[in-house]
């Protein structure tokens, strides 16, 4: 029988689930425990049953795990941020590449495949160049700089030494605790709107030294410039900006930045060329492994000198500009305007000349595929679905052809459109584009298409020329009927 809410059970743990909980049975019931690590026999208590699963906290560990380590951060019991803390790093590792192929064939479907061996990294603590913080306020309305505390979204938890962070991220963190202190600035209410202090958002330029800065406030205020000098005093940040987020949500998005000290980029070095990263792009939140990351791509890419490539959601040209070292030509497509103007920059920052960025949608890209020999895809973007991955592995792909505009197609009225092919004249006059692959030439329009029309034209003409309908006869209250009767 299913454990009910309240009920104590004692479990082993077997596996992990995505996300960090372990995984138990009790009498073949699937039971989510929050904690426990493979290994560990737990007596738990059960606080949410639903249709296929259980949830449990642990209450004592009964047997500890053999892979169970002592957690080594201080805020380990209240913050959110890390669930692994207590399991040993080359398990974690393990249960990682497990989760992978589980997912392949449970999600991709796929069969008789094999996967490299995980890659691990020396030191796995303060690899984060990004750290996100939220304000918050305690019992006795000091003010609160830090992470969420676990399970909630309402507290905050002064984090004063994240691991995941460096120490200079860290630093500034309590710079601006401090300074928004002295200066009386008080934190945003997730319940109530009212307030000014959201969120800090600390970037660092590992290659370069630069510390950018972002600050999300309600609305600008007259102590930003205070507020930016005191802050640079202490942690020597390079770049300081106020974003306004004056809607109910809670997220680090708005207005701006307003720059109130140094440039609106942090400056960055990866897989040989240099980068102007804005606040709000995308960047691979581990410098260390995102070098690992580009050097493994590129190998599977196997870019050829004599041909072109593709880079899809390119995002600031990251990756589209060290594979443009080794192509002929690379295009580029990313959805997002301000990265496709940020990787342009970051183009001519480091004057290659042979890639082109175009700020398209990728989903008619990736239904009509052009013919090029590599197609790399920026890792770890959500924005990749699994039918993108069936189009680029399905066979034959590089004969299909498209019926629509390509991404970087030129968008002047002579060619933004494809012209029906209504006789073999107008289909080998109809225009082509030239990609640098090789020449794009829209297929015809859809037989189905010119008949729906041709049926529309003829229905109303139809209905048009049909008589009117015969009067409505309604019964009058005597029992006899006539032509327009109603009743009084």
């Amino acid at each position: 029988m299913p454990p009910r809410p309240g009920d104590i059970v004692e479990l082993d743990i077997t596996t992990l689930a995505y996300g960090g909980q372990g995984v138990a049975r009790a009498d073949e019931f699937v039971v989510f425990v929050r904690g426990a690590v493979p290994g560990d026999r737990v007596r738990a208590k059960v606080t949410r049953r639903k249709k296929s699963h259980a949830e449990a906290r642990i209450i004592e560990i009964l047997t500890p795990s053999a892979r169970r380590v002592a957690p080594v951060c201080r805020h380990t019991d209240d913050c959110g941020g890390c669930e692994w803390q207590t399991l040993s790093y080359e398990a974690q590792l393990e249960f990682k590449q497990q989760q992978v192929v589980e997912s392949l064939e449970r999600l991709g479907h796929l069969r008789d495949f094999a996967v490299e061996p995980i890659r691990g990294m020396d030191e796995p603590w303060r690899y984060r160049n990004k750290m996100e913080f939220s304000f918050g306020e305690a019992d006795d309305g000091a003010l609160l700089l830090g992470l969420h505390r676990r399970g909630s979204w309402r507290e905050v938890v002064e984090t004063t030494d994240c691991l995941l962070a460096s120490e200079r991220s860290n630093t500034a963190r309590q710079a601006v605790a401090d300074a928004c202190r002295a200066l009386g600035l008080r934190p945003y209410g997730r319940e109530h709107h009212h307030g000014l202090l959201r969120h800090l958002v600390v970037r660092e330029g590992r290659s370069s030294g630069d510390l950018f800065l972002n600050l999300f406030v309600s609305g600008r205020f007259p102590e930003e410039a205070a507020l930016a000098e005191s802050v640079a005093d202490a942690c020597g940040c390079t770049s300081f900006g106020v974003t306004v987020n004056d809607t109910p949500a809670d997220a680090a998005v708005g207005e701006g930045p307003h720059m109130l000290l140094g440039a609106a980029y942090l400056r960055e070095r990866l897989a040989g060329v240099d980068l102007h990263v804005p606040a709000t792009s995308f960047l691979q939140t581990n410098s260390v492994m995102c070098e690992a990351l580009y050097a493994a791509a590129l190998g599977f890419a196997a870019a050829d000198p004599a041909r072109p490539a593709a880079d899809l959601y390119c995002g600031i040209g990251s990756l589209s500009l060290p594979l443009a070292l080794q192509a002929r030509q690379v295009q580029a497509v990313e959805i997002q305007a301000e990265a496709i103007t940020a990787a342009q920059e970051n183009a001519r920052l480091n004057g290659i000349v042979n890639v082109g960025f175009h700020a398209r949608d990728v989903r008619p890209l990736l239904k009509f595929p052009p013919t090029p020999p590599s197609t790399p895809s920026a890792p770890t973007r959500q924005s990749v679905r699994s039918s993108s991955w069936s189009t680029l592995r399905a066979p034959g792909w590089r004969a299909r052809r498209f019926s629509a505009r390509p991404p970087w197609a030129p968008t002047a009225s002579s060619t933004s459109r494809a012209t029906p092919r209504r006789s073999p004249a107008t289909a080998r006059s109809s225009r082509s584009w030239d990609t640098g692959w090789n020449v794009w030439r829209p297929s015809t329009c859809s037989r189905r298409r010119t008949t729906s029309r041709r049926s529309r034209s003829s229905r109303a003409r139809t209905e048009s020329a049909a008589p009117p309908p015969p009067p409505i006869r309604r019964r009058r209250r005597g029992g006899a009927t006539a032509p327009g009767a109603g009743r009084r």
